[in-house]
């Protein structure tokens, strides 16, 4: 079986949002399974000594622009969030809270999670509103799914992958990486499928 897609995300970025809406059937379509891996980009870059995504005005006033006409390009719903960027840990500790049981409800949630920030405008540090939707995949309850993902599983796992990312050096959201070889952002979606499909050959960087 070829391995998995690897999709490395941050929930509040409105780039990994697109590519979460177009991913899951590219991936089927060529037999390939997606696995979603949230980080805390701020602390991916951290590591890797890099400036926050939107840290000066002028590329802040781009991508406020680009996120839009991304969407618009992609044929994706989206509606810009009020309060922007918004940095929380609980999406990504609940998705890891429930793919500790059901991986597949991991990803319903997370498209579901991405939605509701990007078309239904609900901040991501709503823990309510996430719990909520996180037992929508999950039957554990609020009150239990809440312990879970504050506990040194969810927790854990998210250290992890952040150090995983930072280590791979996989510099923004999203990040996928293909057998090894990694495409960063939403336009690189054309690129993605032409990869599984055959008709873009693997990068073969040059030894000397």
């Amino acid at each position: 079986m070829p391995a998995p897609v690897e999709f490395w995300f941050d929930f509040g970025s409105p780039y990994a949002y697109l590519a979460a809406e177009k991913l899951p059937a590219i991936a089927a379509a060529h037999g390939r399974a997606l696995r979603w891996r949230p980080v805390l980009l701020f602390a991916v870059l951290r590591q890797l000594d890099l400036p926050p995504p939107m840290g000066h005005p002028a590329k802040r006033d781009y991508l406020l622009m680009d996120f839009a006409r991304s969407a618009r390009h992609l044929g994706v719903p989206y509606r810009h969030p009020t309060r922007f960027p918004v940095v929380s840990p609980w999406p990504a500790r609940l998705f890891h809270a429930i793919a500790a049981r059901d991986e597949a409800a991991a990803a319903a949630f997370a498209l579901d999670a991405f939605r509701a920030a990007f078309r239904d405008d609900q901040p991501l540090d709503d823990l309510p509103a996430l719990l909520a939707l996180a037992a929508r995949h999950d039957d554990r309850g609020a009150e239990a799914l809440q312990a879970a993902a504050d506990g040194e599983v969810a927790r854990a796992a998210l250290a992890a992958d952040i150090d995983e990312a930072a280590a791979r050096g996989l510099f923004g959201s999203p990040f996928v990486v293909i057998d090894g070889e990694g495409y960063f952002g939403a336009d690189r979606l054309p690129q993605i499928e032409a990869r599984l499909a055959g008709t873009l050959a693997p990068h073969a960087l040059e030894t000397r």
